[in-house]
């Protein structure tokens, strides 16, 4: 899985304000931690932006796009080959003040063929919501935020784990058309609360147009051919 809508709306829609610790769940070939990147390029100092997946092989292409990255140096990125639940033991003492995630989110669905889409959208016996919400708690720092995009029915199911453990601090509904329902859901969770912001974003018109809305918002990743 590799460049895809959802990580470019939820690395569009992240606040990276005061950010100098970026760690991305289910990083894939570093696409969303490369997008974070680029926001953070001008900060006074190099933000550190880690990757883990318990794909080797998105590892191992998300270490050579780092090495290719124009805006930061390699040092600035660690990419490692594991899983959330064991990095969660190696790194008790290590927290994040921005943590990303666009993770997989089937459960108990029909499998697909492909052994590697499998892994990257079906979460069974892999990382549960509960297991997410857990190693999230136990990572992110005390002023920190955590961001993921979702399908609405999984947000909701995700949403049930964190009521005694963090507050909704935005919450941006996506539609692909204005026809069409809510898809997507990137929100933002803090452990401190705040007044909770929700919008919505609509994709396309109902052609083949993209949104102004939309294109605005993605902005900084699209490039003219």
């Amino acid at each position: 899985m590799k460049i895809g809508t959802d990580a470019v709306l939820l690395a569009s829609l992240t606040d990276t304000e005061g950010v100098a610790s970026v760690l991305d769940i289910g990083c894939g070939c570093g696409v969303i931690g490369f997008c974070i990147a680029q926001k953070l390029s001008d900060s006074q100092n190099a933000p550190v932006v880690f990757g883990i997946d318990p794909d080797k092989a998105s590892i191992a292409e998300a270490l050579r796009n780092a090495a290719r990255f124009p805006l930061l140096p390699q040092e600035c990125f660690h990419f490692e080959n594991i899983c959330l639940q064991d990095f969660v033991k190696v790194n008790e003492t290590r927290k994040f003040n921005l943590i990303v995630s666009n993770p997989p989110y089937f459960h108990n669905n029909l499998k697909p063929l492909n052994e590697r889409r499998l892994q990257s959208k079906h979460g069974d016996h892999q990382l549960s919501f509960r297991e997410l919400a857990d190693g999230v708690e136990k990572l992110l720092s005390p002023d920190g935020r955590f961001v993921l995009i979702l399908p609405p029915p999984e947000m909701e199911k995700f949403h049930a784990l964190t009521l005694d453990k963090w507050h909704i601090r935005k919450s941006v509904n996506i539609r692909p058309t204005t026809s069409k329902t809510i898809c997507r859901v990137v929100r933002e969770y803090t452990r401190e609360p705040h007044e909770e912001s929700t919008q919505t974003l609509i994709i396309r018109e109902q052609g083949s147009h993209y949104t102004t809305a939309y294109l605005n918002t993605v902005n900084s990743y699209l490039t003219i051919c």
